[in-house]
């Protein structure tokens, strides 16, 4: 089941710790990513600790004063943008079908799409 294998990420309130990774990965600091989103840089720092934990492996190495992004930060950086984008367009989707807009919501077997409402 798919669940089993994403059962850590979902055991740890993944989700405000990748919005964290994605500050400190874009940005290249702990620092400026604390700021940015009004949190304590250890808080900032934790969070990364805790969400290096989940994966089980570092994502980020520190050579002096600047950081990197080791294989398995790269590769948490391009899901955190997968992950980011799929939730924007879910959230425009919501958007639509709140203001009434042209979709209708269909349940099928495995998954809900979002269809174009047919005007006769």
């Amino acid at each position: 089941m798919l669940r089993t294998k994403i059962r850590r990420y979902l055991k740890h309130g993944t989700l405000r710790q990748l919005s964290v990774f994605e500050a400190v990965a874009r940005l290249r600091s702990f620092t400026r990513a604390a700021e940015e989103l009004y949190m304590a840089q250890p808080t900032v720092s934790v969070q990364i600790k805790k969400l290096s934990e989940s994966v089980g492996l570092p994502l980020f190495v520190q050579h002096g004063r600047r950081i990197e992004l080791t294989a398995a930060g790269l590769a948490l950086e391009d899901a955190c943008h997968e992950v980011f984008g799929t939730l924007v367009r879910l959230e425009d989707n919501l958007g639509d079908i709140r203001e009434g807009s042209r979709y209708s919501a269909e349940v099928g077997r495995a998954n809900t799409a979002l269809l174009p409402v047919q005007k006769a």
